[in-house]
């Protein structure tokens, strides 16, 4: 891997890492954003310098988060990984799922736990009305941003 593409990687990674994530994890995101065709686990694991088991371990973890997809070849028994052709759209919308799950958990000790004192029920309805607000605003978003044209938001600087 040249110098250039270390150094996005391991930048990359970093911003994982200081999101609670494997360093690794964003290193193989990376790589694959950069990457013009699907690869293997063993070419992740020989570029990226780790083992393959943790390369399998990261690649599931991203595709659980909907950045990456397995992807299969004809005559070939390999897993290989890239990102998601709508990669944006479909990391957004497991973000929004798990933002409205977390607001649904909320929501439910709100109304049901029994030693929640006024101030409590009242901390939570707050957080659950703020994380129902932002998702719910986030989703409006994200069916405007679909009508926008690439080439204008390019131009307006949102880039797509």
């Amino acid at each position: 891997m040249d110098a250039r593409t270390s150094r996005f990687t391991d930048r990359v990674a970093s911003l994982f890492e200081h999101d609670g994530l494997p360093p690794i994890a964003g290193r193989i995101f990376a790589l694959l954003l950069v990457s013009p065709e699907a690869r293997s686990l063993d070419q992740l694991s020989g570029e990226l310098g780790v083992s393959k088991a943790s390369a399998s371990t990261n690649t599931r973890l991203l595709a659980q988060f909907g950045l990456i997809e397995p992807v299969r070849r004809p005559g070939s028994r390999r897993d290989y990984y890239r990102t998601a052709d709508d990669l944006f759209e479909r990391s957004m919308a497991v973000r929004l799922d798990r933002w409205r799950e977390f607001t649904d958990v909320i929501g439910e000790g709100r109304r049901t736990l029994p030693l929640a004192t006024p101030a409590v029920r009242e901390r939570l309805e707050r957080y659950e009305g703020a994380l129902s607000y932002m998702a719910d605003a986030i989703g409006r978003a994200m069916v405007q941003w679909r009508g926008v044209p690439a080439r204008r938001l390019a131009r307006t600087g949102s880039g797509r």
